[in-house]
């Protein structure tokens, strides 16, 4: 059974191995921004900030950067890839802000490995103002790869990883106290495949057509949701 000390200690590992390369590159991470509309001079938490990437797009773009997360090797990490940023230890389940503080809130890849998914939300919706937007992150049950293959989950199903589908994580959210503005597909895996990274002509044509599947999926077959949410 999971524990919170159990999944602290396999981020440690993770971001003690790959250091700045735990996750996405920072490349992939202006986009959430984008899609937040964030004005510069805002309060921005990131809940499971980890390499501290989000953060520093955030900083740059002059917002003032929080950031939480389980992994202390993680923070330290994220201090030194965004060192204007206030970055603590904690988990999203007890966010040490007091009500009302951020004008956004983002969690890109986290909520699902919570402890609590429920309490979580609902301590990111407590720290947002009123009317303040979200971007939250999640991976679906039904994605159709998953489903193709017979398995279920990524390489954080062994320590703790809650998979929902488009209308379970709807309904979650809407409990939570939340308005969905948007639902997007979270397309940055498959940005990243280069069709042309060899020159054989049947690898070329096979990942332009598992390119054109991806972004053709029907959204509730997706990998990730990509949520925009608002504080109600």
């Amino acid at each position: 059974m999971a524990t919170e000390k159990l999944i602290r200690d396999w981020y440690n590992r993770r971001h003690a191995s790959k250091g700045e390369h735990s996750w996405r590159p920072y490349e992939a991470y202006p986009v959430f921004l984008d899609y937040l509309d964030a004005e510069a001079g805002k309060k921005l938490l990131d809940v499971g900030s980890g390499t501290g990437y989000l953060l520093k797009v955030a900083d740059q773009r002059g917002l003032e950067t929080f950031g939480v997360d389980i992994s202390n090797e993680g923070v330290k990490i994220a201090k030194k890839v965004s060192p204007n940023s206030k970055i603590f230890v904690g988990t999203g389940e007890k966010l040490k802000f007091t009500d009302n503080f951020f004008d956004y809130v983002t969690c890109l890849g986290a909520l699902e490995h919570f402890m609590n998914v429920e309490k979580g939300v609902r301590e990111m919706v407590r720290v947002a103002k009123r009317g303040a937007t979200l971007c939250i992150v999640v991976p679906n049950i039904n994605y159709l790869f998953w489903i193709s293959k017979k398995r279920k989950g990524t390489e954080q199903q062994d320590i703790n990883e809650n998979l929902s589908s488009l209308e379970q994580w709807k309904r979650l959210f809407l409990k939570g106290g939340c308005d969905i503005e948007e639902i997007r597909q979270d397309t940055w895996f498959m940005k990243r495949i280069n069709i042309f990274s060899s020159k054989n002509p049947l690898g070329i044509l096979k990942r332009l057509l598992f390119k054109l599947l991806w972004f053709s999926l029907p959204l509730k077959f997706t990998y990730q949701f990509v949520f925009i949410l608002r504080k109600k």
